[in-house]
C-alpha cells in the first residue's frame, strides 16, 4: 500500500508525459527490490520513453540495443495483441543478445516482468522491470506491477486529457486568427492565401478541397487520408487531406474551421449579388433618365423635322430636310435600344421569356430548350440577354429566315449557350464585325468565356458559347 501510495503522489504531481513516467519509474525503483525498468509508449510503433539502472549493455551508443522491436519478445507480443497481463518474460531478447556478444556488462540481468499500459478504450505501451539473478518473478511482484501499470495507464488518461485541451486552447487561438483574417476576403487569390498559410500551415493538414455551389478549390497536396466535413452554410462540403489519422480534437476544430470557410463563401456570395443589384439599379435609374431627357428631345428632333419636310416647298432643302428626318429617327431608335439594355425589368420573367419576347417583335419564331438552369447569377444572366438579343438581330438582318433554335445547359461550372438557324450562313473568313458578331466577341471575352462559329455558305449559322459560372 505504501508503494501504490508513493507511486500516486508522484503520478499526481506532473501534466508532462515524460518526466511523469521517468519520476515514477524512479520512484519505484527506490522503493521495490527492483533495480532496473524501462518504460516504452505507443499505439502502434513503440518508442522508449523513460528507463533506470540499464546495465551497460543496454547504454551503449547512444541506447541503441533499445531501439526497434522486431526481435523483442514483450514488444512482439504487446504488438500481436496477446500482452493483456503482468507476465514473466522467460529470457530478455534484448539481454540475450548482450550476454551472447560478451562485450559488454548485463548488470547480472537476464529475464524481466512486462506489463501492457492499456484500459478498454486505448493501448498506451509497456511497463519492464528487473533484478540481476532473477529467472522468475512471483504472483505477487506481478500483482503489485499490474496495480503500478493500471495508476500510470490512469495518469496517461489524465495527462493526454490535459493535452488535448491545452491543445484545443492553442488551436482556438488560431482558429480566431484565421476567421478574423476569412472574414476580410473579397477576392479568390486573398481566400486560397489564408486557406493556405493559417489553416494548412497551421493545423495537422497537407491540403484541403473546398467544393461548393460557388467554386472548387484545391489547395495544398493531396494524401490518402482525408476527411469530409459539409459546409451547412452553403451547399458542399470541404475534404481534409492528412498524412496521419486526425485526433477528436483535431476533427472538431477542422469542424469549426469548416463552418467559417461556410460563412465566408456566403458572405462573399451576398456582397457579390448586393454588388450585382447596384449595379443594375444604377442602370435602371440610367435608362430612366435617358428616357426623360435625351429620349424626349430626340423625340421632339424626329417630330419638328417630319413636320419640316412636310411643310417644305423649296426643293433645295428637300434632301437635307429628309437627311435630317432619317438621322434624328436613328438616333430616336438607337437610344429606345440603350435604354432597353439598360431595363433590369425585361428579366423579370426570366432570361429565355425575354429573348422569346424579343425574337416575337422582329416577327422570329425561337425554339427554345433548357436544362439544368434553375439558378443563373444575375450578371450571367443580363450578359446572356444581350448576348441573346444581338445574335437574334443577326438572324433577323441576315439569315433571311424567320425561325431559330436556342439551347441553355447548365453544366458544372459553366453555361453552354448556343443560337443557330438554317439561314443563308456565311464566310468564316470574313471578319465577323460584319456580321454583328463583334459585340458578342466582346461581351464573352468581358466574361472570360469561349465563342465558337460554325458556319458555311448556305447552312446557316450555330454560335456556340461558353461561360464560366459561380454558382450560389
Amino acid at each position: 500500500m505504501k508503494t501504490l501510495k508513493t507511486i500516486t503522489e508522484v503520478l499526481n504531481q506532473s501534466y508532462e508525459r515524460q518526466s511523469m513516467l521517468q519520476q515514477v519509474l524512479e520512484s519505484f525503483l527506490a522503493i521495490t527490490h527492483f533495480e532496473a525498468g524501462w518504460i516504452f509508449l505507443g499505439d502502434q510503433k513503440l518508442s522508449l520513453v523513460a528507463d533506470a539502472g540499464l546495465p551497460e549493455a543496454l547504454t551503449v551508443d547512444d541506447k541503441r540495443p533499445m531501439c526497434g522491436s522486431k526481435s523483442c519478445h514483450c514488444l512482439s507480443r504487446y504488438e500481436n495483441h496477446r500482452l493483456n497481463d503482468a507476465i514473466n518474460i522467460i529470457t530478455c531478447k534484448r539481454l540475450e543478445d548482450a550476454i551472447a556478444s560478451g562485450t559488454y556488462d548485463t548488470g547480472g540481468f537476464t529475464h524481466h516482468a512486462t506489463v501492457p499500459l492499456q484500459n478498454e478504450h486505448k493501448r498506451f505501451g509497456v511497463f519492464n522491470v528487473t533484478a540481476p539473478q532473477r529467472n522468475e518473478f512471483h504472483s505477487e511482484e506481478l500483482e503489485l506491477l499490474q496495480s503500478i501499470a493500471d495508476q500510470i495507464t490512469h495518469a496517461l488518461v489524465r495527462v493526454e486529457l490535459f493535452e488535448q485541451e491545452e491543445k484545443r486552447g492553442q488551436y482556438l487561438q488560431m482558429l480566431h486568427t484565421f476567421s478574423a483574417q476569412l472574414r476580410t476576403m473579397d477576392h479568390i487569390d486573398d481566400f486560397c492565401n489564408v486557406i493556405n498559410h493559417k489553416l494548412i500551415d497551421g493545423f495537422p493538414i497537407n491540403g484541403c478541397q473546398i467544393e461548393s455551389e460557388w467554386k472548387d478549390l484545391r489547395i495544398g497536396e493531396e494524401t490518402e487520408n482525408l476527411y469530409k466535413i459539409p459546409l451547412n452554410q452553403v451547399s458542399g462540403h470541404v475534404i481534409y487531406f492528412t498524412e496521419h489519422p486526425l485526433s477528436a480534437v483535431d476533427q472538431e476544430i477542422l469542424s469549426l474551421a469548416s463552418q467559417h470557410i461556410g460563412l465566408t463563401i456566403r458572405e462573399m456570395l451576398i456582397r457579390r449579388r448586393e454588388k450585382e443589384m447596384i449595379q443594375l439599379q444604377e442602370r435602371e435609374t440610367l435608362a430612366q433618365d435617358l428616357h426623360d431627357t435625351v429620349n424626349q428631345l430626340l423625340y421632339s428632333m424626329t417630330a419638328t423635322s417630319s413636320a419640316l419636310e412636310a411643310m417644305n416647298e423649296d426643293p433645295k432643302l428637300s434632301d437635307p430636310l429628309l437627311d435630317l428626318k432619317q438621322l434624328s429617327n436613328q438616333a430616336l431608335q438607337e437610344m429606345r435600344e440603350i435604354i432597353e439594355n439598360k431595363k433590369s425589368h425585361m428579366l423579370t420573367h426570366g432570361l429565355l421569356s425575354a429573348l422569346r419576347q424579343y425574337a416575337e417583335s422582329l416577327n422570329i419564331r425561337l425554339d427554345i430548350e433548357s436544362t439544368g438552369t434553375t439558378s443563373i447569377p444575375p450578371y450571367i444572366e443580363e450578359a446572356l440577354y444581350k448576348i441573346g438579343r444581338e445574335a437574334i438581330h443577326n438572324v433577323y438582318k441576315h439569315a433571311f429566315v424567320n425561325e431559330a433554335n436556342i439551347r441553355l445547359e447548365g453544366q458544372e461550372n459553366q453555361l453552354v449557350f448556343i443560337i443557330s438557324d438554317q439561314g443563308v450562313g456565311m464566310n468564316q473568313s470574313i471578319q465577323p464585325k460584319q456580321f454583328g458578331l463583334k459585340g458578342i466577341e466582346e461581351r464573352i471575352q468581358y466574361l472570360n468565356g469561349i465563342l465558337n462559329i460554325d458556319s458555311n455558305k448556305g447552312e446557316g449559322v450555330r454560335l456556340t458559347i461558353i461561360l464560366p459560372i459561380e454558382r450560389g
